[in-house]
């Protein structure tokens, strides 16, 4: 590896390791400054640190060995005649080529981050005085290698050239003049420090953060003089047992830091100090008592720290792989579901804007569940705390878990091998019952193509052909990635087409399908039923609710009634009276259905919060559009035949992808170029 390579590297891990230590500072600047923190300038700071952490390691790296440095002398002389580089230059000898003219070149270039950076990061700073800081920053790292490291070496290992520094203050100078380039940069919004605003997800990770880096930086720092006195004072004979000692050190520091400072600090932790976070009750929006502190730091920080802890102190790796599930758990909960977090849940808090003294409009709210990306997430939970539960259990006792292990792998086989005969089997029995249709042929177009994929892998290896086996294996990651999404859609789906709603609301508003004359069919039958159930209960919760019954469908090519008339027909003579039962006729799509009804509520003064009935495995689509569309809407799904789930819900499973096609298609040929360039690069 070269020097220059050799620098890079080390400025990259020299700012990765001061990245967690400058968090703190940064974030009570920022937030005090600025009022919150983007992303956007987050980043621009980061790479401030690593450029800074590079200029250090090109110009002082690498280090000579003392013993071989020539000092005759007192080592190489200084250049100190200004412009003596240029002379160097030989164009005519060299061309474009030449390595004085790229000296040059580099020096200047080596600076222009530094004007960028230091006048974009720190604004008040004038032009004059930030070139003035390049040159300085310039005549300090010249001085640097002239004293030989301030005396750490007996003389001088680079030269101390004027050139340099001239060069790198013009830099500098170009740096400020291109600064403006930065504000491009999205996610650096500046808001008015004292204005509260509902606790986000992002605020809410970045103030567990600060928790999690102050536990370990303030750790480390008790811990390193520790150590060194143990080993010193042989507090432990010959044998220091520094791991258990940290873990002892970070035990007691997370008890301080997460649980002493809110018990006698109001509830608030360092990172919710610096990010004007507090915890409240949510029964009461009241400061929280002290049995609640305690309940959220064992199911929260307290208890990843503990377990942490308890690995290094007893020696059970098991453990570790728990508090990792925990963190990751922790983490999700604030991300997917509410800013709360499964400590909040447990201890009966939420969290609310510091500088709001109501606590009436910055309390956190739930994140939307309508999103595939939601659906994702949680099976990639599900899937990583299965395989460190595995872990854990096969690290206590081996043949338990190598017992769950072979289970699960048979249990996959199986249902890879069953997949196949399923797909014949249902594509055949909904085409004999709805006839020939794009979404009844669906079971067997799948079916087809994993025949297909078989098929070509079995020639592949049959026959040794290299590039049909890369071809083959990279629609196999494709086909994989369609295949976890699908898995993540249909579970995720299932589970929230039976959340329980929110009630009351405005509106129940029932999604139409097709009607055969002024027959209401049993799929869509099962819909209204369960949008009359939530009426009922709508008026249950709140015997004073006016909640009414959308019905939502207009009138289909092949049909002699509009669909909504049909609906409310049927909704009437289940003994919904009149005066509730809205219909709309215009729609042709779920979303005309959500935004028609919207607009009738409107139109008519009503409220517009609704709850959307339809079939099991149309719920989900319809709450993604629904969030799309931006009707505030949860969706319930009515039971649909077994027969007839599969190929609608791989009907509904493409729907969804269509809606982002760029994000899949790109995924997806990623995979397969990645996957292919990798399979002949193995087997080439």
């Amino acid at each position: 590896m070269s020097g220059f390579s050799v620098s890079a590297v080390l400025a990259v891990f020299a700012g990765a390791f001061l990245l967690p230590v400058l968090l703190i500072p940064y974030v009570v600047w920022t937030y005090r400054r600025r009022g919150t923190l983007g992303y956007g300038h987050a980043l621009i700071a980061a790479g401030a640190v690593v450029y800074f952490m590079a200029v250090w390691t090109y110009t002082i790296l690498p280090l000579p060995d003392a013993a071989e440095l020539a000092c005759v002398d007192g080592g190489p002389a200084p250049q100190l005649v200004p412009f003596a580089s240029l002379s160097d230059i030989d164009l005519a000898a060299n061309g474009w080529r030449d390595p004085a003219m790229w000296q040059l070149v580099l020096n200047v270039c080596l600076f222009i981050p530094f004007g960028m950076l230091v006048r974009h990061l720190v604004p008040s700073l004038r032009p004059v005085w930030v070139v003035a800081a390049g040159a300085a920053t310039s005549l300090l790292v010249e001085l640097t290698q002239l004293t030989g490291i301030w005396g750490l070496y007996p003389c001088a290992y680079r030269t101390f050239d004027v050139d340099d520094l001239l060069t790198n203050t013009v830099g500098a100078a170009v740096g400020v003049a291109f600064a403006p380039v930065l504000r491009l940069v999205p996610g650096q919004q500046v808001l008015p420090q004292d204005r509260p605003r509902v606790v986000g997800r992002g605020r809410r990770v970045l103030g567990m953060a600060v928790d999690y880096v102050s536990v370990i930086v303030v750790s480390f720092a008790i811990y390193l003089p520790l150590a060194l006195a143990a080993r010193d004072g042989r507090w432990f004979g010959d044998d220091v047992p520094y791991t258990a000692l940290y873990a002892w050190v970070t035990l007691a520091v997370a008890v301080v830091v997460l649980l002493g400072v809110p018990w006698f600090g109001g509830g608030v932790t360092p990172g919710q100090l610096t990010t004007f976070v507090r915890p409240v009750r949510v029964a009461d929006q009241n400061p929280p008592r002290r049995a609640a502190m305690l309940i959220r730091w064992a199911c929260g920080s307290g208890g990843y720290f503990v377990l942490l802890s308890l690995s290094a102190i007893t020696g059970r790796p098991a453990l570790s792989w728990v508090a990792t599930a925990w963190l990751v758990v922790s983490v999700i909960v604030v991300v997917a579901v509410h800013p709360r977090g499964l400590s909040g849940y447990a201890s009966g808090l939420t969290v609310a804007d510091a500088r709001d003294p109501s606590v009436v409009a910055s309390r956190a709210r739930a994140a939307d569940p309508r999103s595939l990306a939601r659906a994702v997430v949680f099976l990639l939970t599900a899937l990583y705390l299965a395989i460190t539960a595995l872990t854990a259990v096969g690290t206590l006792v081996p043949a338990v878990g190598l017992a769950f292990g072979l289970l699960g792998a048979l249990a996959l086989v199986a249902a890879t091998l069953a997949l196949l005969p399923f797909l014949v089997a249902t594509g055949v029995i909904t085409v004999r019952r709805e006839g020939l249709s794009a979404a009844s042929v669906l079971p067997l177009g799948a079916a087809v193509g994993l025949i297909g994929l078989v098929v070509l892998l079995g020639v592949a290896l049959a026959g040794g052909i290299t590039w049909l086996m890369s071809v083959t294996l990279a629609l196999v990651a494709v086909t994989g990635y369609l295949g976890f999404l699908f898995v993540a859609f249909l579970l995720y789906g299932q589970w929230y087409a039976r959340r329980p709603p929110d009630l009351p609301v405005d509106a129940v508003v029932v999604l139409g399908s097709r009607v055969f004359d002024d027959r209401v069919p049993p799929l869509l039958a099962g819909r209204i039923d369960r949008g009359i159930e939530v009426l009922r209960a709508s008026w249950q919760a709140d015997p004073d609710a006016a909640t009414v019954l959308v019905c939502s469908g207009g009138r289909g090519p092949d049909e002699t009634v509009a669909e909504g008339d049909a609906m409310a027909d049927y909704a009437l003579a289940r003994g919904v009276p009149q005066a509730r039962v809205l219909r709309e006729t215009a729609s042709h799509s779920t979303q005309e259905n959500l935004t028609l009804s919207k607009a009738l509520l409107q139109r008519l003064g009503l409220g517009t919060s609704m709850v959307v009935a339809t079939n099991d495995y149309h719920a989900f689509r319809a709450g993604i559009v629904a969030r799309e569309q931006g009707v505030s809407a949860q969706v319930v799904g009515a039971p649909t035949a077994r027969y007839y789930f599969p190929s609608a819900v791989l009907r509904e499973f493409v729907g969804v992808l269509a809606r982002n096609p760029l994000l899949h298609v790109g995924v997806a040929t990623a995979l397969a170029l990645g996957v292919g360039a990798l399979v002949q690069l193995l087997l080439g």
